[in-house]
């Protein structure tokens, strides 16, 4: 595992009542250029290895090892466009989820790579972009290297106590590789040691059907069955629209406490969710104002406009450096009057989008899809697993 170099900055938290401190974390990590010719250890997100405990709330990680192969192209993008749906529903069926997710992408030997992990998260702005980069290319020879897959989904950094699931998803049986464990020896460690392998055939293949059978039988999951191209039918609604330009609003206003890089990092995941469609970013505005505590909409570890709002920010120990170039010769009053700007900016668009989203859910409460579709497959299966 590459070394990584931590950078923490405190604020401390007056109050009336009472003083705290809020840490912010800035994971910077070395990239790795293509493939090496042995397993790639999980790219990190901003927070792979959160300096946070859970919040008193229900630790659920999900880990989606994902065929990424030619065949694969509407799955993929039917995956992009739900992940935050997903996310919410996990949210709805236990209120007090502390989520993550990881991802690895797993094709076959003699591809661009044979995996591709992203280490298990908290920010989903950080798993979305991730995401997005996936694009379906390869295969052919249809067996792919599942094995693989499973193997760095069962690699990724757990939490102990968490309700750990791992999905694995593709259209092709596994092929037989000497550097990796038979699949099925890896679903039977998982299921003997507290992790669930979930396993979703895409199509009609038979011979995937009887080893994603077995996978997820030996792993103690659900195996599903889904159309080809993934069967995703997402439903647009009149509030969609609306719902993105408040949430783009409400991204606008943050203010990024760290290094150049760390505001970089920000504008791309920010960039990655502006280009999702309608719909989607409608989810991901919901899933944001469900998470929310105390009414603030907090999206980003380092926000001082969130710190600000939610009484958690003394301006006093903010290190001139950590902030954006613009803001850096701002006197302390100064700076707090940006500060309350934003953040009154950033409350009145978060009333309109709690009464946007109350009246999409009533919308979308009776046009549900009846089932078939990769998000409707993992919905059924992680509310039965985490209830």
């Amino acid at each position: 595992m590459p070394s990584r170099l931590q950078q923490v900055v405190s604020f401390g938290i007056p109050s009336t009542a009472a003083a705290a401190t809020v840490a912010i974390a800035v994971l910077l990590s070395p990239g790795s250029p293509g493939s090496p010719p042995t397993p790639e250890a999980p790219r990190p997100g901003p927070l792979a290895t959160p300096v946070e405990t859970p919040d008193g709330g229900h630790a659920i990680d999900v880990v989606f090892a994902v065929d990424t192969t030619g065949s694969m192209e509407q799955l993929i993008d039917g995956a992009k466009r739900t992940v935050w749906s997903i996310a919410t529903h996990i949210r709805q069926t236990d209120p007090n989820a502390n989520l993550r997710i990881g991802l690895v992408a797993y094709r076959d030997v003699g591809e661009d790579y044979v995996t591709k992990p992203f280490a298990l998260t908290g920010d989903l702005d950080a798993v979305y972009a991730e995401l997005s980069t996936y694009n379906a290319s390869g295969g052919g020879d249809q067996p792919e290297d599942v094995a693989a897959g499973l193997r760095d989904a069962l690699a990724m950094r757990w939490r102990a106590g968490a309700k750990k699931l791992i999905f694995v998803v593709g259209d092709a049986p596994p092929a037989p590789r000497d550097d990796a464990r038979p699949y099925d020896v890896l679903a039977r460690e998982a299921g003997t040691s507290g992790i669930i392998v979930n396993a979703i055939r895409c199509g009609g293949d038979p011979t995937t059907a009887v080893a994603f059978q077995q996978i997820a039988s030996l792993g103690g999951g659900e195996f599903s069955t889904i159309a080809a191209d993934g069967g995703v039918r997402q439903v647009a609604t009149p509030y969609d629209t609306r719902m993105g330009e408040l949430s783009t609003s409400i991204d606008r206003t943050a203010v990024i406490a760290g290094d150049d890089s760390d505001r970089a990092e920000y504008e791309g995941k920010m960039a990655a969710a502006d280009a999702a469609p309608a719909a989607a970013k409608a989810d991901r505005a919901s899933y944001y104002m469900k998470k929310a505590k105390g009414g603030a909409d907090v999206r980003a570890a380092g926000d001082l406009v969130g710190a600000y709002a939610t009484g958690t920010l003394d301006l006093g120990k903010v290190a001139p450096g950590a902030l954006p170039q613009g803001m850096r010769g701002k006197s302390a009053p100064e700076l707090k009057a940006e500060l309350e700007r934003r953040a009154a900016e950033r409350t009145a668009a978060q009333k309109e989008m709690a009464e946007l989203a109350r009246k999409r859910d009533e919308y979308l409460a009776g046009r549900k899809d009846a089932g078939g579709g990769f998000d409707a497959a993992v919905k059924a299966t992680v509310e039965k697993q985490i209830k």
